[in-house]
């Protein structure tokens, strides 16, 4: 019952002026386990954080932060991570100290970068990049062993790492509306968990490799209507479909 109580009140704070807000923050005991501060108006990262050390679930949606502080990384039990809808431009490298992490999503800002240290993320299962500016990747993106589902559509991705082939247990790979050179890489082929794929939108001159024929558990494929799917792509996978989006 505590744990609901908290949340309830500080999901209320939308109307109160910045200095209630961290009042009522630093009342919370030490313990709580979930904050949301969702449409509050805020442009920082609360440091009244720190306190909870045994913080799991952090949810910043929809308010005015431009950067994730290195203090981010002392919240060690954070399991999951929004800042959905804010300003980011800069997340500090100490983010790779969340070895705990779950899901983490920054839809929605500016970045057009990440922080090679986010492959300390090795819990995580869940990546939303979507609708931001980015242009590549880190190589250690590949250490997220454990990733499951990777949303990066709607950037201004120009190419993949190559450490992305690394991703075993990746089933989802949404990477429509980027900027990707030519074609998808061969790597792609390796990644043999893959359920559903996302290539649309990335251009007309952007070619499907033969290697996609290799991800036997793929069941969506989604294109645009001017790509063509290289041959064996889908065979003998009864479940196989290619949805066009226009």
């Amino acid at each position: 019952m505590k744990k609901a109580v908290c949340i309830l009140v500080l999901v209320g704070l939308v109307s109160c002026h910045t200095n209630s807000r961290v009042a009522v923050m630093a009342s919370m005991p030490a313990d709580t386990k979930t904050m949301k501060l969702t449409n509050s108006g805020l442009t920082a990262v609360p440091a009244e954080l720190l306190r909870m050390e045994n913080l799991e679930i952090l949810n910043l949606f929809r308010n005015k932060i431009d950067s994730l502080p290195p203090f981010i990384g002392k919240l060690t039990k954070l399991e999951e991570l929004s800042l959905q809808s804010n300003r980011l431009l800069f997340i500090a490298p100490e983010i790779g100290n969340l070895h705990q992490l779950k899901k983490l999503n920054f839809r929605f800002n500016r970045l057009t970068y990440l922080p090679e240290e986010i492959g300390g993320l090795v819990e995580l299962v869940e990546l939303d990049l979507r609708n931001n500016n980015l242009k590549h990747l880190p190589s250690g993106i590949g250490n997220l062993s454990k990733l499951e589902y990777l949303y990066l559509n709607d950037n201004d991705l120009e190419d993949l790492p190559p450490s992305l082939g690394q991703l075993k247990k990746l089933r989802l790979l949404h990477i429509g509306k980027n900027h990707l050179l030519d074609r998808l890489p061969d790597f792609i082929g390796d990644l043999s968990s893959l359920i559903e794929l996302d290539v649309s939108g990335c251009g007309e001159n952007f070619n499907l490799p033969s290697s996609l024929g290799n991800l036997k558990n793929l069941d969506i494929l989604y294109i645009s209507s001017y790509q063509v799917v290289p041959y064996g792509v889908g065979r003998g996978n009864s479940r196989f479909h290619i949805i066009v989006k226009y």
